[in-house]
């Protein structure tokens, strides 16, 4: 009994030791982390794991160490094991939104935000990342709604302010106004804040006022090319003509590939009776964008105005072409709209019906065949024909991660299996944050016996969704199977 208590206090010793020890690494990783001496962070916070795995607060600090460090790959993973082992460890899940954002993963930046905000109301700057997140996907009025609660949450802040009075502009221009010199007033006495309230003013009649909005944003940064462009267009407006070709011909030698700016010289250059120019400028406007209508219109009327019948006719075709298009494109925006509406009340065929009629309207649209695609699929109709349909989005949109997704999906149920697990490894590559596809790949690769990536997809799932069963399940066999010799 006497030996046995010995063993027991020596063991609670070591443990204590132990421990000790795994936060002196974890403090030192901190501070040298905070001295920006990274590579002997990292280091520190892989000692203190490699005594504890389970010391949840390493992860953490690895992830901003490699954040830091500009290594998201590395940050990610970090943060995701740091939450697959305390899932309400808030500030691991608002980097690892950030991480996602930096890997262009925008639908997993608004997910993770979304549950941040949830999980912790009074948390003003997750409310003002969540508003400019959903301001950048074009969902304004939710936008408004998180960058007002990070106002209210951090009076007087303006950056949240500025963020506030940036997407109020397209609501509401009076308001708008208001809080952007409420942003200049407190702080906010930047470039961009001066260009913005140059733009709300502009858009809400009060050009005089835009104006000398536009040449204060100058007078701070006189290269910043959008206060050059709009400088310009509201000059254009006011009949200030040599004015306005000055502040554009700037805006083009400081951003040579903006093509609104091409476009607004070219319309002035017309305006100034200098064809030539003009017709040198618009000429640029459309190689920079080829889809851009009010620049192929302006170089019809130029060749016009220089005697260049053919050429003119040429860029009216051009022009009634694209206009054409941005029609149909429009009617097959509501034709997806109703072949949904369809699948969703079980009508199969009519969707799948409509969705060849969206596509005839707009060849081009790629959300179009990516809805065939999976209507295809799910009736149980050719895979091939549904497989060509994703690959058709694919050469549209080449970014599009959840058509790599749906052609894994579609490849597994067909018995490709190997096909469908690269297929699977691409969408997450493409969309990190992307949770069926991570777990698609985990159960892929659990299959095909690649531990380490079943290990890493399922991990990432459970930071995601710490409840998902079967995503523990895997983690737990590919862990085990690993560490089998």
């Amino acid at each position: 009994m006497f030996r046995i208590a010995i063993l027991l206090l020596a063991a609670a010793i070591f443990a204590t030791a132990q421990e000790v020890e795994v936060r002196r690494h974890d403090q030192d990783g901190v501070r040298l982390a905070q001295s920006g001496e990274l590579p002997a962070a990292i280091e520190q916070f892989r000692a203190a794991l490699h005594l504890d795995p389970n010391y949840v607060d390493s992860w953490y600090h690895l992830g901003l160490a490699y954040d830091q460090g500009r290594n998201t790959d590395e940050a990610m993973a970090a943060f995701e094991e740091a939450l697959r082992m305390r899932p309400d460890y808030l500030e691991a899940r608002y980097m690892l939104a950030d991480c996602c954002r930096k890997r262009g993963d925008f639908t997993g930046e608004l997910g993770l935000l979304a549950d941040v905000v949830k999980r912790a109301p009074e948390f003003a700057e997750a409310h003002y990342n969540y508003g400019l997140a959903l301001k950048n996907r074009e969902q304004v009025q939710q936008a408004v709604e998180e960058l007002r609660t990070a106002v209210k949450l951090s009076p007087g802040n303006p950056k949240y302010l500025l963020a506030l009075g940036i997407a109020l502009a397209d609501v509401d221009k009076t308001e708008a106004v208001a809080v952007l010199r409420d942003a200049l007033r407190r702080g906010g006495n930047s470039a961009d804040g001066h260009y913005n309230l140059g733009l709300a003013l502009a858009t809400d009649g009060e050009e005089t006022g835009a104006v000398q909005e536009f040449h204060r944003a100058l007078e701070l940064n006189p290269g910043h090319a959008p206060a050059l462009r709009a400088l310009g267009v509201t000059l254009m407006h006011q009949g200030k003509f040599e004015e306005s070709a000055a502040a554009l011909r700037r805006a083009l030698e400081v951003a040579p590939n903006d093509a609104e700016a091409a476009n607004n010289l070219g319309a002035v250059q017309l305006r100034l009776k200098d064809v030539p120019a003009a017709i040198k400028t618009l000429e640029r406007a459309v190689q920079l964008n080829l889809n851009l209508i009010k620049a192929h219109a302006s170089l019809a009327q130029a060749y016009q105005r220089a005697g260049r019948s053919a050429d003119a006719r040429r860029e009216g075709e051009r022009l009634a072409a694209l206009t054409a298009e941005q029609r149909s494109r429009g009617r097959a925006m509501v034709l997806v709209e109703s072949a949904k509406q369809q699948a969703n009340a079980g009508q199969t065929a009519a969707a799948i019906a409509t969705l060849h009629k969206a596509i005839e309207a707009s060849p081009n649209f790629a959300d179009a065949h990516f809805q065939l695609g999976r209507l295809i699929r799910d009736s149980g109709r050719d895979p091939e024909e549904a497989i060509t349909s994703f690959r058709h989005v694919l050469r549209l949109d080449p970014e599009r991660a959840d058509a790599h997704y749906e052609i894994g999906v579609t490849l597994e149920r067909n018995g490709r299996k190997a096909d469908a697990l690269e297929e699977y490894r691409i969408a997450v590559e493409m969309a990190p944050c992307h949770v069926q596809a991570k777990a698609a790949l985990g159960r892929a690769a659990l299959e095909a016996k690649q531990w380490s990536t079943a290990r890493a997809q399922f991990r990432g799932v459970l930071a995601l969704q710490p409840k998902n069963a079967d995503a523990k399940s895997g983690f737990d066999r590919a862990v085990s199977s690993e560490a089998k010799p």
